[in-house]
């Protein structure tokens, strides 16, 4: 389970580089074609807004791995350690329960958006907007391993 884990977080990273890479390389062509060339390219807003989207969905569950994400915390801080510990625990919780519903919603949008496509590019919205439960459900994976990680914390206290 941990080599299919640490393969999961290893081709996320990847993703998320090759889609940030592209995103900018084409936004940079894009700017280069249009105000010097005089000729932008048709399909590069289209391709780098994908590439934008997808990147920010698996950024986030890279961020989330090592618990980055941007928190406040100044009232936790002044509750004892077991109780910021279960309060921790508990927002994970709530946060696996709106990732699940993520989960749900962003599938049937993405069913329902099967036969419509893009402008420039004409590629089904499905695969734009499947980006969204593909997103959450590393979200979840990180969440989980960061539930145990401290639940083991709260057993040593």
């Amino acid at each position: 389970m941990k080599k299919i884990l640490a393969a999961t977080d290893r081709a996320t990273d990847i993703l998320c580089l090759v889609f940030m890479s592209v995103g900018f390389v084409i936004t940079f062509f894009h700017i280069i074609g249009r105000y010097i060339l005089k000729a932008p390219i048709f399909f590069s807003e289209e391709l780098a807004r994908y590439c934008f989207i997808w990147a920010c969905m698996l950024g986030a569950s890279v961020v989330n791995r090592a618990d980055e994400h941007t928190n406040v915390n100044y009232f936790t801080t002044l509750l004892p350690t077991r109780a910021q510990g279960w309060l921790y625990i508990g927002r994970e919780v709530v946060i696996l329960l709106l990732l699940a519903a993520l989960i749900y919603y962003g599938v049937a949008l993405s069913i329902k958006m099967n036969t419509v496509h893009s402008a420039a590019m004409e590629i089904s919205w499905s695969y734009i907007y499947m980006a969204l439960p593909v997103g959450s459900l590393l979200l979840i994976v990180t969440t989980l391993k960061l539930i145990a990680a401290k639940r083991r914390e709260l057993k040593t206290l």
